[in-house]
């Protein structure tokens, strides 16, 4: 089956996975751009959001590369950032580790810009500025990718611990339904924001809805890695029928 995807653009390649970037991202600059105090903030604020986004797909994949896992390419769109690994890591271990790599280059980042606004002199106002969004940025990519929404980061580790006491395919099964039952709370905030003059609302419902979507097609996708048929998923979480 042929899916459409958005026009996307190749900007750089490094470590031999290239990056691209794709039309509803330029949409996420555009609101970045007009969000800043001027012109020039808002400029900084699209590149910081841009570079942070790529930085922690790079964590993913070089994480992912050490347990000989390929990355196909890095996409960045209106939703954040996605590596495309050509293979998971099959041990649950190995996944909560590339699962937890993104973000904590994303913290990495946020101390990068605390320890600098630690030193630099307050009346460098774009200076500090751009230490000070490069903080609270990474800070807050950091902790909403590790939220619950599978298959977020988050979703992804939760799943990874689920994978000590049962199989992949009932561990992503547990990992998807908790992930829906945040999509939909994400969602809902997306809502009452877009009728209550809040911001960023269609970009937490567009979100919610990503997270409900994939995260079934990662279930899918557990289930034929296993060689399982849903009717087999059924069969070994469902008690038999009493045998009259």
């Amino acid at each position: 089956m042929y899916v459409m995807r958005p026009p996307r653009w190749k900007i750089f390649e490094f470590f031999d996975i290239p990056v691209y970037v794709d039309m509803t991202f330029l949409l996420l600059l555009f609101l970045f751009l007009n969000s800043g105090s001027s012109f020039s903030y808002g400029i900084m604020q699209a590149l910081v959001l841009g570079l942070s986004i790529v930085a922690h797909e790079y964590g993913h994949a070089l994480t992912g590369r050490a347990f000989g896992c390929a990355t196909h390419d890095i996409n960045l769109s209106m939703i954040g950032g996605c590596a495309s690994m050509v293979s998971m890591p099959r041990r649950g271990w190995q996944e909560f580790l590339v699962a937890l790599a993104g973000p904590l280059v994303s913290f990495a980042l946020c101390g990068i810009g605390y320890g600098v606004l630690a030193f630099i002199p307050i009346e460098n106002n774009f200076v500090a500025y751009l230490f000070g969004y490069l903080f609270w940025l990474n800070l807050v990519l950091g902790c909403f990718n590790l939220l619950p929404g599978f298959p977020m980061d988050g979703g992804r580790i939760f799943r990874s611990v689920m994978m000590i006491f049962t199989t992949r395919p009932k561990a992503t099964f547990v990992a998807m339904w908790v992930g829906r039952v945040f999509a939909v709370l994400l969602g809902l905030s997306g809502l009452y924001s877009l009728f209550n003059g809040g911001s960023w609302a269609f970009i937490r419902i567009f979100i919610a809805y990503m997270i409900w979507k994939d995260g079934y097609r990662e279930y899918q996708l557990a289930l034929m890695e296993s060689g399982w048929t849903y009717q087999d998923f059924r069969a070994k979480v469902s008690p038999p029928p009493y045998d009259r």
